[in-house]
Formats: structure tokens, C-alpha cells, sequence
């Protein structure tokens, strides 16, 4: 036997006698007794019942106790656990007095009480914190396979399963340190927390890990009095939507959101949250600038300005849950699962997309109160000219008033129409307008009462899909041939000029004109808003007044009919024909 060896034995030998010296037959109860105060005076909770208890000597000395009920005094936290181990320190139990360093919670479930209404974790965190914070030590507390039901007024609020965390021994004025692992709404996570007490300042750290988040803050903390928090943030989440639906957040505005990541300069307050030197990814866009967060009397209030060089605005707006207008469709709208957090966001960037169109030096807006949705172009130039465009929704007596207002100023179409298939037919440089207001219920109320005016104005231009300019020349030169394929090809304009007034969702034509170098083209009539459908009729005329054709326009917005109406009269001496020409607008 080496010397080692022999030590070691010898050691041994002297801690059981020491431990035989003790008077065991009185030392069950008087362990178990200082094992209930110790959980009390270093936990905060107090045991209310104990199925039997066990003490256990080797391989280390340790206290059992099964089917333990105990709770907070102040009731924050209360619970039970299949077993709760409590571990004496060796040495002082040598001499007879009983020192308690580490108590295990095997399989404990715990009720917590978070006030009515919360549903934030900071809300469900500050009561046990609270009580913790009141000890003068704490003991290292080890959670195991643990569920933690948070409870508002007898009703649970939310379940944290699988709680495996450990707390570190701590004196007075120490922060806490805690880390471990659980699953939250069928999201497992990790996160680590170095916290100080409320009374003073210190070091404040948290990490946490899941497949919605990685998150890492690192800071400091001031006290005494109203504590502030200051430090850096790196967030990142591969879906906004998801991460606050994970935190029972409701957005449907946050949809437009994909993956984010953030850095940034975090300074928190009692509620309220800034964010400054912020740098935000939205799908590898990147915006710099300041936000806040707040939380005024429950409702969480999020402003801020930010610029970057490029944004995709048409992505965020596809991604908008946005109702399809549809007359058919009588479900009441509904502006309140669009208005429930404040927003005030304004973003600057040197170039944008919009389903297409390239826009640069943009300026924009999201403004939202409750029942009110406001967002808009405060300025955009694109294709050599500028454009402008807001949308107000305001909640009313009569349901959801609404007032769209849209402005394009010397812009040209044709290199519009390079990256707008919609504008592909359509060429020339001018303006264009619209004005809308109106207010419903339903889609079908809101567009049967909408009231306006609308404009374009184009300059050296043509429209693709119909060659009026050459159903002119045929009709002059031989009528026979007025049925051969001039529903193909261009016409090239000096002017086009069509004014609309809009009342009672129906759009009236009060002047429309075409020009070009050989005739003339008038357009009247009027358009339902509500079921789209066109009924208007046009005047095609030679400028040499040799010839005036009339022409009907109606069917669909989406497909028209472009028809030669029969009399058409196609000669100064009286000549008719009788046909009918059937051709789709724009084919």
C-alpha cells in the first residue's frame, strides 16, 4: 500500500469516527428539521408537506425528501417535486453543525403567479426574481426534468416543459447566475443569464439559443432607483413572424418580415427599449439607424428612423395578408387585426423596388395608432420623374374609412415598361393621378361608396395591341378591308388626355382624347368600380374629316371587348357597313 493510499484510508477512518461521535439517535429529526429551514432561508420556499425523509451518508452526505409541497412566502411561486435533495457541506458537518451548499428539485412542478393580463416573459420573470432577490444567500438550486405552469387568476397563461436549470450559490448582493435548457411552446432552448440584484449595479449578461433565435447581450446595470440596463445586442432569427408568434405576439404586419438579424447599441429602461447604432438585415437588406420600443399602459409603442442602400418593397407587401377585393366577399373588415401595436417607422433608402418598378432616393412611411393604418411614399423619383402615393385607413361609424391618393409626375412609361409588364402596351412621358375616398363594412360597401377623381396625361407615346392610325387609312382608302387584323400592331400618339370624376363607385369619363397625326380619338362612358366592368363607347375621326367611326368598349376590366359598332358610317358620301369587329383590348 503506498503512502497515498494509506492517507486516503486513514482520512476516511477519521471522518466516520467523527461522524459515529454525533448523537444520531436525536440526529434524524434534527437534520430533517434543519434541512426544511435551510430550503427556507436559502430557496425562499417554505416546505408545507413531506411524504418521509431519507438521510444518506455515503458516497457523500445528502438529505431525501419525496413528495415535497412548499411555496414562496409572498405566494409568487408554490409547487411540489417528486424529490428534493439538500447536500450539507462536509467539514461543518463534522463537528455537528448542519450547512447546506446545493439542493437538488427532482421533477418539480411549479405554479407561478404572473399578473392578469401579462403576456410578456418579463411579466412572468419579476415575481420569483423579486423574492429571490430578498434572500441574504441562496443556495446552488439545480432544477431536473422540471414544468413550470404560469397562472393569472387561477387560469394558465402559458407552460414551460422539460426545465433543466441550475442557479449558482450567491451571497447578498451577488447577481444571479443561471443557466440550462427548456422547451417553450414545442421550441427547446437554451439561454444562460448573469443578472445583478436590484439594489445595485453590475455586469448583466444573457444568451439564448433556439431554432427561432439566437440571441447575445452583453452590459452593465445601474442602481440603485429605476435600473438601466446598457450593452450590446446581436439578434437574428430566420423568421420574424415565427419568433413573435413564438413570444404569443399577434402581427399581422409583422408578416412582411423574413429573416432578420440586428446588432446594436441596447439602453433598457422601465418600459422602454432603445436601440441606437442599430444595423438591421432584412433578407440582406441592410437599414442603419435608431428604434424604441415602449410600453405605455400595456400597448407596446415601436418607432424609429432608419436608411440603407437598397430595399424590396414589393417583397414586404406580398407577404402582407392582404383580403383580395372581391365584392363577393361580405366579411366585415377588419382594421383591428391591423392596428393592435403602435408603429411609427420611417425609412430612407438610395434605391427600392416595387413589384418591378426600380425607384431611387425613397422615402417612406408606416404610421399606425390604434384604429388607424397610415403608409406611404413621402417621395420616390423613377423613369426620369417622381412619384408620390398614400393609403389612410381610419376606423367610423359606417365601418372603414379609406382615402388612397397616387401621383405620377413626368415619369416615362416606356422604360416603365421594361421592368412593369403591366405597362408593356404603354408608352410616353407625363402624369398621372388619383384621388379615392370612401368608407364600408364590406369590400362591396366600401368600393359602392367610393368618391373621387382620377388623370393621365401622356406625351409622345403608343399603345401596343391596336393600330388605330392604320384603320383609319384602310377605311378611307377601300372599306372592305376595315376587317382585316388591325387589332395588331401600335398607335402611335401626340397627346392622350382622359379625365375621370368618380361618385358612388362609378368612374365617368369627362374628357378623353387621343391624338395623332391622322385622327382623332374621343372615348365617353363610365366603369364600375364594384363589379369592373366597362360600358363606353369611342369616336375614332380622320383630321381631314373624311371619316368618323364609331366604336364600343365593354366587357371586363381585366379582358375588354374593342368592337367597330355596325352603322359605322365610313365615308363622307354615306357609305355604311354592317359588321362588327370583335378584339380584345390590348390583344
Amino acid at each position: 500500500m503506498t503512502r497515498r493510499t494509506a492517507f486516503l484510508a486513514f482520512s476516511f477512518v477519521v471522518v466516520i469516527g467523527l461522524l459515529g461521535l454525533q448523537s444520531w439517535d436525536l440526529a434524524r429529526g434534527r437534520i430533517e428539521g434543519s434541512a426544511l429551514r435551510a430550503i427556507e432561508e436559502r430557496t425562499g420556499f417554505a416546505v408545507k408537506s413531506l411524504e418521509r425523509a431519507e438521510i444518506a451518508l455515503l458516497p457523500l452526505p445528502r438529505i431525501s425528501l419525496s413528495k415535497v409541497a412548499f411555496a414562496q412566502h409572498d405566494g409568487a411561486v408554490a409547487g411540489e417535486a417528486l424529490r428534493v435533495r439538500v447536500y450539507p457541506r462536509l467539514l461543518p458537518l463534522l463537528i455537528g453543525r448542519l450547512s447546506f451548499n446545493r439542493i437538488d428539485l427532482v421533477a418539480p412542478q411549479l405554479d407561478v403567479a404572473v399578473p392578469a393580463g401579462s403576456d410578456g416573459v418579463t411579466d412572468w420573470l419579476t415575481p420569483p426574481l423579486a423574492e429571490l432577490e430578498k434572500l441574504r444567500s441562496q443556495s446552488r438550486i439545480v432544477i431536473r426534468s422540471g414544468v413550470l405552469f404560469l397562472r393569472a387568476a387561477g387560469t394558465v397563461q402559458s407552460i414551460v416543459r422539460d426545465v433543466n436549470l441550475v442557479i449558482d450559490e450567491r451571497e447578498q448582493q451577488q447577481p444571479f447566475d443561471l443557466s440550462g435548457s427548456f422547451t417553450w411552446r414545442g421550441v427547446p432552448s437554451n439561454v444562460s443569464l448573469l443578472w445583478p440584484v436590484a439594489d445595485g449595479g453590475g455586469k448583466a449578461a444573457l444568451s439564448a439559443t433556439s431554432p427561432l433565435l439566437k440571441l447575445r447581450f452583453e452590459g452593465t446595470r445601474t442602481g440603485p432607483g429605476e435600473p438601466i440596463v446598457n450593452g450590446t445586442l446581436a439578434l437574428s432569427t430566420p423568421s420574424v413572424p415565427q419568433l413573435l408568434d413564438w413570444f404569443g405576439e399577434k402581427s399581422r404586419i409583422s408578416t412582411a418580415l423574413g429573416a432578420l438579424t440586428l446588432n446594436a447599441d441596447l439602453q433598457l429602461k422601465p418600459r422602454e427599449a432603445s436601440f441606437n447604432n442599430a444595423v438591421a438585415s432584412l433578407d440582406g437588406d441592410r437599414l442603419d439607424g435608431v428604434m424604441k420600443l415602449t410600453d405605455v399602459d400595456g400597448r407596446f409603442a415601436l418607432s424609429g428612423t432608419l436608411a440603407g442602400a437598397s430595399l424590396d418593397l414589393g417583397r414586404l407587401i406580398r407577404r402582407l395578408p392582404l383580403p383580395a377585393i372581391d365584392v363577393a366577399d361580405r366579411s366585415p373588415l377588419d382594421l383591428d387585426g391591423w392596428t393592435g401595436r403602435d408603429i411609427d417607422l420611417r425609412v430612407s433608402v438610395d434605391s427600392a423596388k416595387l413589384n418591378g418598378a426600380r425607384l431611387v432616393d425613397v422615402a417612406t412611411y408606416v404610421l399606425v395608432k390604434k384604429g388607424r393604418f397610415e403608409t406611404g411614399l413621402l417621395r420616390a423619383s423613377a423613369y426620369g420623374g417622381a412619384v408620390k402615393a398614400r393609403f389612410l385607413a381610419v376606423g367610423a361609424p359606417a365601418g372603414v374609412d379609406v382615402k388612397i391618393q397616387a401621383g405620377l409626375d413626368k415619369v416615362d412609361f416606356g422604360q416603365a415598361a421594361a421592368d412593369v409588364p403591366q405597362l408593356a402596351r404603354l408608352t410616353g412621358t407625363g402624369t398621372f393621378q388619383l384621388a379615392l375616398d370612401g368608407a364600408g363594412r364590406t369590400f362591396d360597401e366600401l368600393l359602392g361608396s367610393m368618391t373621387g377623381r382620377s388623370s393621365i396625361n401622356l406625351r409622345q407615346g403608343e399603345i401596343g395591341g391596336i393600330a388605330l392610325a392604320e384603320l383609319v387609312r384602310r377605311a378611307e382608302r377601300n372599306p372592305s378591308q376595315l376587317l382585316r387584323d388591325w387589332q395588331q400592331g401600335k398607335t402611335s400618339f401626340d397627346t392622350l388626355t382622359a379625365n375621370a370624376g368618380i361618385a358612388n363607385g362609378l368612374l365617368v369619363l369627362t374628357d378623353a382624347q387621343m391624338n395623332g397625326t391622322n385622327y382623332q380619338l374621343n372615348l365617353t362612358g363610365n366603369a364600375s368600380l364594384r363589379t369592373r366592368q366597362l360600358d363606353m363607347r369611342a369616336s375614332l375621326a380622320s383630321l381631314s374629316g373624311s371619316l368618323r367611326l364609331p366604336l364600343v368598349l365593354k366587357g371586363p376590366v381585366d379582358a375588354p371587348f374593342f368592337d367597330v359598332e355596325s352603322e359605322a358610317f365610313l365615308s363622307p358620301t354615306g357609305t355604311t357597313g354592317n359588321t362588327m369587329v370583335p378584339a380584345l383590348l390590348g390583344r
